[in-house]
This record gives structure tokens, C-alpha cells and sequence, in this order.
């Protein structure tokens, strides 16, 4: 289950995957054909879906340069990060990193 960021979450524990995307970016809606399947496949992994164009200061907490950027987290500390996706085997692995830690 993906949720939509609405200004509150907890990003202190367990492991988190932050997907910052804006509407209208076509690598965006490559990663977005992906996602949700994703986030069936993993429920241990919670997926935040962070619209970058309305989020400002997420973006600039994280160093967001470019969409789609996706921040790994666990217990709230970054162990990895993706953007420039073109494939779901690409984030799949990366997902499978995330929940082996």
C-alpha cells in the first residue's frame, strides 16, 4: 500500500521508502506503473508518495535534485537512494536490499 504524504509521518522506524514524483513527469509515470505493485510485494516496507511540486521543505530535508528520487530509509536514517529509474527490476533490487537490513 502506498500512502499519499500528508504532512505527517513518522520517519523515526521501521523501513521506508520515499517516492518523490510530480504530475506530469513522464519518468514519474514509468515509476508509477511500478509502485503499487511493489508495495504489495513488500509489506514490511512502507511506500510515501511525496508530491515534490507541493512538499518544498521534504524535498529540500532530503536533497531532492530530481524526480522520480526514491530515499530509503530505515529507523529513519537514509541507506540508499534512486533516481534516473527506467526499469522495475532496478527498484526491485533495491527493495529486496532494504528489506534484507
Amino acid at each position: 500500500m502506498i500512502v499519499e504524504y500528508d504532512g505527517k509521518f513518522d520517519v523515526e522506524s521501521g523501513k521506508m521508502v520515499l517516492w518523490f514524483s510530480i504530475s506530469g513527469c513522464p519518468p514519474c509515470r514509468i515509476v508509477e506503473n511500478f509502485m503499487e505493485e511493489l508495495s504489495r510485494e513488500f509489506p514490511e516496507i512502507k511506500v510515501v508518495h511525496i508530491n515534490a511540486e507541493k512538499w518544498g521543505e521534504l524535498v529540500d530535508r532530503f536533497d531532492v535534485l530530481n524526480v522520480p528520487t526514491l530515499v530509503y530509509l530505515k529507523d529513519g536514517k537514509e541507506v540508499g537512494r534512486q533516481n534516473l529509474i527506467r526499469r522495475k527490476e532496478e527498484v526491485l533490487i533495491r527493495f529486496e536490499e532494504l528489506k534484507r537490513l
